[in-house]
């Protein structure tokens, strides 16, 4: 293993690991957010649960275009 073999391997480690901390913490803030939400306004559960659902959709696909990268950086560096 080379060098930038190894410095790739811990650089996709650490990506995906923080990609995975940081959607736990944004689908955190987002559900806090929603329930926050339906205790002060209980009729308008159905449009803000909806918004809730489009929230954290978005926050999960953070990993997996970390995911996407980490492939990229692990499979390319060895080739160049």
């Amino acid at each position: 293993m080379t060098m930038a073999q190894a410095l790739a391997d811990i650089a996709v480690a650490l990506m995906l690991g923080l990609a995975a901390v940081g959607s736990g913490v944004g689908d955190g803030l987002v559900m806090s957010k929603y329930v926050e939400g339906v205790a002060r306004q209980p009729e308008a559960r159905g449009s803000i649960f909806a918004s809730a659902l489009l929230g954290v959709a978005l926050v999960e696909a953070f990993p997996v275009i970390a995911l996407a990268f980490g492939f990229i950086l692990l499979f390319t560096v060895g080739k160049l």
